[in-house]
């Protein structure tokens, strides 16, 4: 049955509280037929409609985020909403990033045989594992000498993670272990049995975290996400940093290494009730290649090989 009322629309703020008080429904304007002085209900109208009641979105002593919750546009509303303006949290970890090796030159510059343009995938993969990275001046490359080394290597203590890429093998000028030594590095593990980046070093300068990548793109890159990643997690605050795991067909056969566990590039595509992974073409630990569209890693037990469906 349509109903009349006289419109609700003069007034201030005080006269519209005032005259709502008592009132337990609301009508939305676009829901009302306004005619001159009085408007018609032309639906049929609920008691309670349209009311948001105190308490039902959160109640007193009610916890809004458990710790280590990340802040996205969601939770900085429901924080909002509740009074907060300002709230504890983990701050980004600060990490020191060092490019070793005298054959690096500056992406850009004129190279000669025997140079490698000076690019590592780190800073943009660091993003998503919530750090901030603190690079040298243009032209800041640790050269293969142990007291430069050690010189970078001090700039970088302020850091709350000390990441190297080169020079952490056994070539006659790597040198990064003598010069971490030199500032009384504790080492917790070097060389593990991994394909690529097997002479990845992990320690402890003081209480900071240091990793030695190897600095080839490929191998760097994989020891960043199978190590450094969960670790900047950890630093963030995040209360799990064990990466993603998926079960996925593969589209390609692949053989793994006799001695070592290899972890194969390659993109993940979604399909009807499963995901398929198809391994990179190029898996060499020098190629930037192998990281092009890339977007997860096969770990292949040592000696397994393992046929595609295709």
């Amino acid at each position: 049955m349509d109903r009349l009322a006289r419109p609700w629309r003069d007034g201030t703020d005080h006269d519209r509280l005032t005259a709502a008080a008592g009132c337990d429904t609301v009508v939305p304007l676009e829901e009302v037929v306004e005619t001159g002085t009085t408007i018609r209900l032309p639906i049929v109208v609920k008691a309670g409609q349209h009311v948001r009641r105190q308490g039902e979105e959160f109640r007193s002593g009610e916890r809004l985020l458990a710790a280590g919750t990340p802040l996205y546009a969601g939770e900085i509303g429901l924080l909002a909403a509740a009074g907060f303006a300002r709230v504890r949290v983990h701050p980004a970890p600060r990490v020191a990033l060092l490019s070793t090796g005298d054959e690096l030159v500056e992406t850009g510059a004129d190279t000669g045989a025997g140079a490698d343009r000076q690019f590592q995938p780190l800073p943009a993969r660091r993003a998503p594992a919530r750090g901030r990275v603190q690079r040298g001046p243009p032209g800041a490359v640790g050269r293969d000498e142990p007291e430069t080394l050690a010189r970078h290597l001090a700039a970088g203590e302020q850091a709350d993670l000390i990441l190297s890429t080169g020079g952490v093998s056994v070539g006659d000028r790597d040198y990064l272990r003598e010069a971490l030594n030199s500032r009384g590095f504790e080492t917790v593990f070097w060389k593990v049995a991994i394909k690529p980046g097997k002479p990845v070093l992990f320690g402890l300068l003081g209480d900071r975290p240091v990793f030695g990548l190897p600095g080839n793109p490929a191998a760097a890159a994989a020891t960043f996400e199978l190590f450094v990643r969960p670790a900047l997690r950890r630093l963030a605050g995040f209360p799990t940093t064990s990466p993603l795991r998926l079960h996925a067909v593969l589209t390609d056969d692949v053989q793994g290494d006799r001695t070592r566990e290899c972890f194969l590039w390659g993109t993940l595509r979604e399909e009807p009730g499963r995901f398929a992974f198809q391994p990179s073409r190029r898996q060499g630990s020098g190629q930037n290649r192998s990281l092009q569209g890339a977007r997860a890693l096969l770990p292949v037990p040592a000696g397994c090989a393992c046929s595609g469906r295709e």
